[in-house]
């Protein structure tokens, strides 16, 4: 949506077989270690001289979950791929963005075959296919992608697919972007320049000298050390009903700052804005689904590098509501941006229920790994919310404690101030929680440390879903968020 935008989505009319399309995309289930032979795939057969049957005999095509296989037409190439054993929306939505990936520099149109499906699951076919169809080549001199138009047979949600592709795309656009094209000031105008074609959507940017003169100081001094200065982004969407603020880390990129990274970590920071790129996502699908809530989007935009200008190790920084934190180190930058957005989310916009999306500790990728984020809240009810999304959409997450005695680490760790920015070695996904959750002002608060999945690429790449993109970040959270959110207003 800065630099890609989804293939348009039509119904077809028809059938497929006759009307000469490039491709046909089938989806086929597995029965007893076969292909299911039936509806449209038993046509196939037919007019193919037995090629799928013959497939199936020799085990070269057995429908297990994945498996794309080429069937060359008259009219048209048939790609049929594997469903597995067990349908699920899972399994569809992996499914046909792994076939996207086969068809995406092949074809302009495409035909995808949904027939018989419940609109959930063809929903979440489709949302699969465009997802796997997702290729950043703006920067590229050479553009391979040649998919313009995916047609489907059946019958779906259209307004949901739409919204959901349009607001991944725009995650992911936002979290890839080169620091040198998308900093801080520009990723505000951007922001603005897209959500004013938006009905009942309102943009606030803060300025520098904004964010000075009202006391800003965690993203102020995060962000002072570039020639890009800072930014604050807040996004209305008036959708009435309850109040909710969604903020997130967005990091244009983190050099660390003075107590700079060593370089073979620093190497994704570009997508140390996964957070506010998720944000973005949300905000969007939301606004362009009508959903009825009254919701905030707020991103502290920084860069974290060092100059003469930088904060230091032992500065003491006067955060948005007073309260002062010594810098213990200046890699842990994000917690200071996202604490101010979120004291201003509480005191501020009174607001009902505060979530921030970050990609913040290494402590969490650490303990889950690069596929799974975690989850703090106190809220109960709301995390079983979360929890139940991250099953709906596939978008993994896992529980972790807030442990109170573990606030004192963050106290004990500040030598003048009232608490440091950082807590000691141990337990820095959750101590970097407490930190946060310090700034919510008694607030319904649940903390998403997304610093695996935000990210993605590396190790990732080769165990992530279909749908993920490779090595870029995927737009984790965004599908999350929105589904989690539904149920929250209900």
């Amino acid at each position: 949506m800065i630099y890609t935008v989804p293939p348009r989505i039509a119904r077809f009319e028809g059938d497929p077989l006759d009307y000469g399309k490039e491709a046909i995309v089938v989806p086929v289930v597995q029965a007893e270690g076969k292909p299911s032979i039936e509806g449209i795939l038993e046509r196939i057969n037919e007019v193919s001289n037995g090629v799928v049957s013959k497939a199936s005999e020799r085990g070269v095509f057995r429908g297990d979950r994945g498996e794309v296989y080429t069937v060359p037409l008259e009219k048209a190439t048939v790609y049929l791929v594997g469903i597995g054993k067990e349908p699920s929306d899972d399994s569809y939505r992996r499914a046909l963005a792994k076939v996207a990936k086969s068809v995406v520099d092949k074809h302009e149109e495409v035909v995808v075959v949904l027939e018989g499906l419940a609109e959930t699951t063809a929903n979440e076919a489709m949302v699969g296919f465009l997802l796997g169809a997702y290729k950043l080549e703006y920067f590229k001199s050479e553009k391979k992608s040649k998919l313009r138009t995916v047609y489907y047979k059946g019958s779906l949600d259209e307004a949901y697919v739409k919204a959901v592709a349009e607001a991944v795309y725009l995650a992911r656009d936002v979290a890839n972007a080169p620091p040198n094209d998308l900093y801080p000031e520009r990723l505000a105008e951007k922001v603005r320049e897209l959500f004013s074609s938006l009905p009942n959507v309102e943009v606030e940017i803060f300025d520098y000298d904004r964010l000075v003169k009202e006391g800003f100081g965690g993203i102020v001094n995060v962000g002072k050390g570039s020639k890009y200065k800072p930014r604050l982004v807040k996004i209305h969407y008036k959708g009435g009903g309850r109040k909710i603020a969604l903020v997130g880390k967005t990091i244009v990129f983190d050099a660390g700052g003075i107590q700079v990274k060593q370089a073979y970590t620093m190497t994704d920071m570009y997508a140390d804005k996964a957070g506010g790129a998720a944000v973005l996502g949300v905000l969007w699908a939301a606004a362009k689904l009508g959903l009825p809530v009254d919701l905030y989007g707020l991103l502290g935009v920084a860069i974290n590098t060092l100059d003469g200008e930088a904060y230091l190790p032992s500065d003491v920084i006067r955060m948005w509501d007073g309260t002062k934190v010594d810098v213990g180190h200046t890699d842990a930058e994000g917690r200071l941006v996202i604490a101010d957005a979120i004291a201003y989310s509480a005191k501020e916009l009174g607001v009902d229920v505060i979530i921030d999306l970050a990609t913040l500790t290494g402590a969490a990728v650490i303990a889950l790994g690069p596929l799974v984020a975690a989850i703090f809240t106190r809220d109960e009810a709301l995390k079983e919310v979360f929890m139940e999304a991250a099953e709906k959409t596939g978008e993994k997450l896992w529980p972790l404690p807030l442990v109170d005695e573990y606030k004192q680490l963050l106290k004990k760790s500040a030598r003048l101030g009232d608490i440091s920015n950082v807590g000691g070695r141990w337990g820095g996904a959750i101590t970097a929680a407490l930190f946060l959750e310090n700034f919510t002002h008694g607030k319904k608060f649940v903390h998403l440390d997304i610093a695996g999945p935000g990210i993605g690429g590396g190790e990732a790449a080769s165990i992530a879903p279909e749908y993920w993109p490779g090595k870029h970040a995927p737009g984790y959270g965004v599908r999350l968020v929105l589904d989690a959110l539904k149920k929250i207003i209900g």
